[in-house]
């Protein structure tokens, strides 16, 4: 044999060797989104779905400074959500939703108003209350200097003047803080969610982690939002859904997924509830199984959005 049969020959099996790798690969990643196409089973739907709890605040920030000048507490659902359809890509990403903070300050006759005029109206705000407090810290002042007789009255209503002045300077402190804030060049406002999501392992008890806090500037409407776990790893048990580029969209018969209290006796903590989409993302399921946050999916099994008061959002 020649040297250039050789030659030929080496070349024609590293070619066949490279065309066999190749559809190996192409044949591997075409079952891999083939699996990945399939839809979940009900036990995967149940599995997918989250508690989230903790607080929500309204911020104002003017350079690396920040106050919190309202606070709400939050308890919603969520569901493990993938970062990539094709890709197990979960890392502890939660899809949950964010609501404007329950404050009528930033509604003015029914209509928006802009992150300035809102932190002016908070100012204003906290300024009558720094008024009222005021007067009630004078009124309880003169009580106590002109009460002689020194009872279990006078000692609760000496407890509750402590206790009011207390708060009246932290909102007076507040209150000098924002009006500084404002003279700021730079200063906006900020909802930042610090939470932390329960889920159900395999032998059905709960478990909990920490979620890295989540800040963005202020959105006066509800929108979805991804917060991530302190590991940013998907726990052991759970399901993270796939959000198809070409889903949500069509399904008429829809089901629902709603975690049932810690205590409660119900076989699966996971209950999924039927109903129907109705004009645009509207549902028709009962308010007791539409809980914020939880997910939806159709009857087939793809996932559709999370449900944000009447509608389905995504």
């Amino acid at each position: 044999m020649t040297r250039e049969t050789t030659q030929n020959l080496k070349t024609f099996i590293l070619r066949h060797k490279l065309l066999a790798a190749a559809c190996t690969i192409g044949t591997a990643m075409l079952v891999m989104l083939t699996v990945r196409l399939m839809p979940p089973s009900e036990s995967n739907i149940r599995r997918s779905a989250c508690m989230v709890d903790g607080v929500a605040q309204l911020c104002v920030i003017a350079g690396q400074d920040t106050i919190v000048v309202h606070t709400d507490s939050v308890r919603q659902q969520g569901v493990w959500i993938n970062r990539h359809w094709w890709w197990p890509s979960c890392d502890g990403r939660i899809l949950t939703v964010a609501h404007p903070p329950r404050t009528r300050l930033h509604i003015a006759g029914g209509r928006q108003v802009s992150a300035t005029h809102l932190m002016t109206m908070i100012s204003d705000s906290l300024a009558r209350l720094v008024q009222r407090k005021e007067v009630e810290r004078k009124e309880l002042d003169y009580y106590l200097k002109s009460h002689g007789v020194q009872d279990e009255g006078y000692t609760r209503i000496a407890r509750y003047a402590g206790i009011q002045r207390k708060e009246a300077d932290s909102i007076k402190h507040i209150y000098h803080l924002l009006k500084a804030f404002m003279m700021h060049d730079s200063v906006k406002m900020a909802q930042r969610y610090v939470l932390r999501v329960t889920w159900y392992d395999n032998d059905n008890q709960p478990e909990h982690t920490n979620c890295i806090p989540w800040v963005a500037e202020m959105s006066l409407n509800d929108r979805p939002i991804i917060v991530h776990t302190l590991r940013s790893v998907k726990p052991w048990g759970v399901y993270a859904v796939r959000n198809l580029i070409w889903g949500g969209v069509g399904h008429k018969e829809i089901v629902s997924v709603t975690l049932a209290p810690e205590d409660s006796v119900v076989p699966h903590h996971a209950i999924i509830t039927t109903g129907r989409t109705l004009r645009g993302h509207r549902h028709d399921i009962p308010s007791l199984f539409a809980i914020d946050g939880s997910p939806v999916f159709s009857k087939h099994g793809q996932f559709v959005g999370i449900i944000s008061h009447q509608e389905i959002i995504k």
